[in-house]
């Protein structure tokens, strides 16, 4: 008998566990866990080498290049070869307090930029790679207070945040997730300063609410842009989520303000870089009151529990414009009304989430005139106030419309999805698999498109494309790609007014292979 009570007695002194006894009881107490980490990193590397037959014209444009193929920003398809290397770092660092028990975390979201050879021992984002480097170049994305009271079902984000247009919370949402869910970044894809709630109104429904300052021009007049946004998505079935988005612009910017010399707002030439609708209006400043309702859906998100995933969305905007004089004030320009419609359809025929085939289709209507008939019947996206914002790309195109795995060089032929105010029709199919499970990848893309309205000396045919992907997992979210892609350009490209030197472009292609880390 003692023998077996001296083995149960070193068991639990073995084990670590102290016994205390009173004369009511006996407690058992066990050494406390290990407190979670207050001070947190995650970062992002890129690092991309390209050939390609685009490259820009103007000397002046040999950084940093956004915006619509063959547009203002000179980028246009020669008879050489550009080939160049780029690098990109995005450290996000977070850092949440244990004395003041989880409550309020601090973000903060960083990036560098540039081509390799470029610049050295200056001051400027986006360059960097010269001899020597030595340049200053830190990119602030991020640097925001998050509020999220204990026990509580919201929380707040203020500062330089995300705008997205989903009503996720892109703190704590992948990037993957906003590219296929809600409006899919094809209307607000950035950053800027505000307030934003999040809600968790039941274990199905959410809710954001938000407000954004775009621009502050003169702090004691009426001449600012600013963001309203609510967004809406329950999920009304295990396996359908409906969402519904109300957003307000209140635009008084007068064309003030804005990105370097290229202004901002409606008549700016900042729209028409980025291949945005840009109005023809009599005078240069005008006040906008602009709206978009809009309504999202998504069937069995991620293969959930079948073979069959579905999600879309339709979005309409709405609102009046009117011009500034000098002498009167109100009058009216034109009234607005656009749509945009999306929808994809995906089949999984294999074991892993690649092996699958997807095919999307996006609509959104046009307007030939600028408005000069009283009515705009296209699209606004957040690209009339900002660049790049509207960052449209779950259609995996590389060419025809924007590859988001870039860093210096974003550009496309459908650089906006009002496509110059014409409105676009456009179809994309891809097909991929994992031809090793979760380690090697290959994807084949389709894509073509059609303008909804015809320039003058064109036709409707934007253009099409094929491109190729295969990605290879060196280890967990360390990974090679390989891409390609070509286009044929359509007889859209007939018309002089599409082309910043009102000839017709080449047909464009592009390779580059890439490594990428997301690290943790």
């Amino acid at each position: 008998m003692k023998k077996e009570l001296l083995l149960v007695l070193c068991f639990f002194l073995i084990n670590g566990t102290i016994f205390s006894q009173d004369s009511e009881s006996t407690e058992l107490k066990k050494v406390p866990e290990a407190k979670p980490a207050e001070f947190r990193f995650i970062g992002y590397w890129l690092s991309r080498a390209t050939a390609s037959n685009i490259a820009p014209t103007n000397e002046l444009l040999r950084g940093q290049i956004i915006g619509r193929l063959f547009g203002p920003n000179t980028t246009n398809t020669d008879e050489k070869t550009s080939s160049y290397m780029e690098q990109r770092f995005v450290p996000m660092f977070i850092y949440t307090p244990s004395i003041l028990d989880g409550v309020a975390t601090f973000r903060s979201l960083f990036k560098i930029d540039m081509t390799w050879g470029d610049a050295a021992y200056g001051v400027g984002g986006n360059v960097g790679g010269g001899i020597n480097a030595a340049q200053v170049n830190l990119q602030t994305l991020l640097a925001n207070v998050e509020i999220r009271p204990r026990d509580a079902k919201w929380n707040g984000v203020i500062g330089l945040q995300r705008i997205f247009d989903n009503v996720r919370d892109p703190n704590i949402t992948a990037v993957s997730t906003t590219q296929t869910s809600g409006f899919k970044l094809a209307f607000w894809g950035t950053q800027g300063v505000g307030a934003t709630i999040f809600k968790s109104i039941n274990p199905t429904t959410q809710a954001r609410f938000g407000y954004y300052q775009l621009y502050e021009n003169i702090i004691q007049e009426s001449d600012d842009v600013a963001l309203w946004m609510f967004n809406l998505e329950s999920r009304v079935q295990p396996l359908l989520e409906v969402g519904a988005a109300a957003w307000y612009v209140w635009d008084r910017g007068k064309n003030s303000g804005g990105i370097s010399v290229l202004g901002q707002g409606l008549n700016s030439t900042l729209a028409e870089y980025n291949g945005a609708l840009r109005l023809n209006l009599p005078t240069s400043k005008y006040e906008a009151d602009i709206f978009w309702l809009g309504s999202n859906f998504s069937y069995n998100r991620d293969f959930i529990v079948g073979r069959w995933w579905a999600d879309g969305f339709v979005i309409s905007n709405f609102g009046t414009i009117d011009t500034i004089s000098v002498n009167k004030e109100g009058d009216k320009f034109a009234n607005i009304f656009g749509v945009a419609a999306n929808a994809s359809l995906s089949y999984k025929y294999g074991f892993t989430s690649n092996d699958k085939i997807t095919a999307e289709a996006l609509f959104t209507t046009g307007d030939n005139n600028g408005g000069n008939d009283g009515t705009v019947t296209s699209v606004i996206t957040g690209n009339v106030w900002g660049s790049p914002v509207g960052i449209y790309s779950s259609h995996r195109a590389l060419l025809l419309f924007p590859d988001p795995q870039v860093v210096n060089r974003y550009y496309s032929a459908v650089h906006d999805i009002s496509n110059m105010g014409l409105g676009v029709i456009a179809g994309f199919l891809n097909i991929s698999r994992d031809l090793v499970p979760n380690k090697f990848f290959m994807k084949l893309g389709l894509a073509t498109a059609f303008s909804s309205m015809e320039p003058r000396g064109g036709s409707s045919h934007i253009g099409s494309e094929i491109n190729l992907e295969m990605k290879y997992n060196l280890k967990v979210f360390l990974t090679l790609g390989l891409n390609a892609g070509y286009m044929q350009l359509g007889d859209f490209y007939n018309s002089p007014a599409v082309t910043y030197d009102g000839q017709r472009p080449k047909d464009a292609w592009a390779i580059f292979a890439s490594l990428s880390w997301l690290m943790f």
